[in-house]
């Protein structure tokens, strides 16, 4: 059953939030009511419009459909290869045209997700020589692979890698008709355990910062502070890249949730972003299975996010059923966010064995009723 103690408070919060809302270019269907949608969840063109549906009927109103995933791509491009999804080969379709027009056919947003840093993942080199991994290795961070579930990650401090990345969004742009791209993995990697050093502290690295500042290269902390600022111009072009080509189009960034922990652990400063106005919405994401530590860090994002609209990640695969997951849905409205973002779509859809059946069904429906009383209040 859909109750919770937020429940009646909802619907005034909603009210009150809808003017901070973002529309895209393309109908009246809110920046609000968002999933995440990864580039494992299709093969095919009606695995995509069977998803875009699945969408629809749960209530969402934008999709996060990902098109990179780390230094290959889910549409034609004339920058990178295909996914190994594909086999490096054109599968006879075009996933993000097909997903634009299932989603606008169904008053939905469709928001190109793009994995920034991400050059490879995996233990195995990419087979095809043309993956930049083989073409552009001086442009790694990383030396070598890792473990098989690992990315290795381009340099954002290189100008070269800036503008390739740069570039791959402004295809999407002036090519699709989508309503927003959506920035992920925008930061530099996540210390692991097994790495030998952190990243950036490569010869080229240091060289390049002390030419831009004057700095010794044993200046750690100013060093950080340069890699943190080169994250933030990329951001910029970007920006000013995907406006040039469709001035209306969305901007958008998934993010570290807490503010500190983005800056001083991957360089992600994404306050700044916010009080440079680079974004047009924000999405941290506040993965936890602990509703207080939930609740906290919401109020730290809206307090820090400059009057950008915050559109809270909702990490539904901690929970332990549908209820919680509504209580932290109240949690973030209540609190003042523009929206809500659920990662992800497999969970609630997937047929795979990690979430039961019976718990899949009821987050199912929990969320629909919720998703139902969210647009009812707009």
């Amino acid at each position: 059953m859909f109750t919770h103690r937020g429940s009646g408070l909802l619907l005034a919060v909603l009210a009150l939030a809808a003017s901070s809302c973002v529309v895209g270019p393309h109908g009246s269907a809110p920046l609000s009511r968002c999933v995440w949608v990864d580039r494992w969840d299709y093969r095919s063109a009606a695995d995509i419009e069977r998803v875009i549906e699945d969408c629809r009927q749960a209530g969402f109103s934008s999709v996060m459909f990902q098109v990179r995933g780390n230094g290959t791509v889910l549409y034609p491009s004339a920058f990178e290869l295909w996914s190994e999804r594909f086999d490096h080969q054109d599968p006879g379709f075009d996933p993000l045209a097909v997903a634009v027009r299932a989603a606008h056919a169904r008053g939905l947003q469709l928001h190109a997700w793009v994995n920034m840093m991400p050059g490879w993942r995996g233990a195995v080199p990419p087979t095809d020589r043309g993956q930049l991994w083989h073409k552009q290795r001086e442009w790694f961070l990383e030396e070598r692979l890792g473990a098989a579930s690992d990315y290795v990650n381009v340099n954002p401090c290189l100008p070269e890698v800036r503008r390739h990345l740069v570039d791959l969004c402004a295809e999407m742009a002036s090519r699709y008709d989508i309503d927003g791209v959506h920035l992920d993995y925008v930061r530099f990697p996540d210390p692991t355990a097994n790495s030998t050093q952190e990243a950036g502290l490569d010869p080229l690295t240091r060289m390049l910062f002390s030419q831009a500042t004057g700095r010794p290269t044993t200046d750690h902390d100013a060093l950080r502070r340069w890699q943190a600022g080169c994250v933030t111009q990329l951001v910029t072009e970007v920006r000013q890249a995907v406006r040039g080509a469709k001035p209306e189009i969305v901007l958008t960034a998934a993010v570290i949730a807490s503010p500190s922990v983005a800056r001083t652990k991957v360089k992600q400063d994404w306050v700044t972003w916010c009080r440079n106005g680079l974004l047009d919405a924000v999405f941290p994401m506040n993965y936890t299975e602990d509703d207080a530590k939930f609740e906290a860090q919401a109020k730290e994002a809206l307090q820090v996010a400059y009057g950008v609209p915050v559109i809270m990640g909702v990490g539904i695969y901690k929970h332990s059923g549908g209820q919680q997951t509504i209580r932290q849905f109240d949690d973030a409205m209540r609190v003042g966010a523009a929206g809500v973002a659920v990662f992800s779509y497999r969970t609630m859809f997937g047929y795979g064995p990690e979430v039961d059946p019976v718990v899949r069904a009821d987050l199912r429906r929990d969320v629909r009723q919720w998703m139902d009383a969210s647009a009812r209040a707009r």
